[in-house]
């Protein structure tokens, strides 16, 4: 009995001498598999200085009058006039609309002085100028001076300046991107170089946002396009 005993005991080592061996292996397996890998993460930008595409204008001025029927015939003669300006220019009824105009009972407003109230009613009108004619718009605006003489004192303010836009971006996204992410692997081929590696696939990329701002001060029917990709490419020895 007690030899069958013993007997037993060398089989029991060597299975948990093959136990721990499995456990060494698979740890190891695992060790090479969750190896980190080696990766660089640059960014890539692309700029492009593009013409306005499109032109907003609201071209605005101001009546004052003590009847209202009056004041009433007055705006629409102005307006016509106005509108006549804006063709001489070159633009259509397609290139602006007619506001309604916005008139103010200064008799009704409590916090005005009435002793300075020159006139019962104030008109205040609005021909907004939306066009793809960007110089005809711009010359036009330049020009609004010229209507002084007939009775017509365009707002010169801030909120009545031409608004230049560029509508065409989707036209050149995928060019401005692909500029953007070989620029980023030239950053990248270069920082291979420096750390002694090669430049491998892809790991991750992300596109950012355009932007679009004047190209510069005064010269706001220019404007600068600009994209920057960040992307993470794996390194080889």
């Amino acid at each position: 009995m007690e030899q069958s005993k013993n007997s037993g005991l060398p089989v029991v080592i060597i299975a948990a001498a093959a136990v721990i061996a499995a456990a060494v292996i698979i740890s190891s397996g695992f060790k090479t598999i969750a190896k980190p890998d080696r990766t660089v993460s640059v960014r890539g930008l692309a700029e492009r200085e593009v013409d306005a595409d499109m032109a907003v204008w609201p071209l605005t001025f101001s009546l004052g009058g003590n009847d209202l029927a009056v004041l009433q015939q007055q705006l629409v003669d102005k307006t016509a006039i106005a509108a006549n300006y804006l063709e001489k220019h070159g633009l259509t009824s397609a290139d602006y609309t007619v506001n309604a105009p916005a008139i103010t009972d200064t008799s009704v407003n409590l916090y005005m002085d009435k002793d300075k109230i020159k006139f019962t009613y104030i008109a205040k009108q609005v021909l907004l100028v939306r066009s793809s004619h960007v110089s005809a718009v711009k010359e036009a605006q330049a020009d609004s001076l010229d209507l002084a003489g007939r009775g017509i004192a365009v707002t010169q303010d801030y909120d009545s300046k031409v608004q230049y836009e560029f509508t065409g971006l989707n036209d050149i996204k995928p060019d401005m991107i692909a500029e953007a992410t070989k620029n980023a692997r030239l950053a990248a081929e270069q920082f291979a170089r420096d750390s002694g590696s090669n430049v491998g696939k892809i790991k991750t990329a992300s596109q950012g946002l355009f932007s679009i701002t004047d190209a510069a001060a005064g010269l706001e029917e220019k404007k600068k396009v600009r994209v920057v990709t960040t992307v993470v490419y794996l390194l080889n020895d």
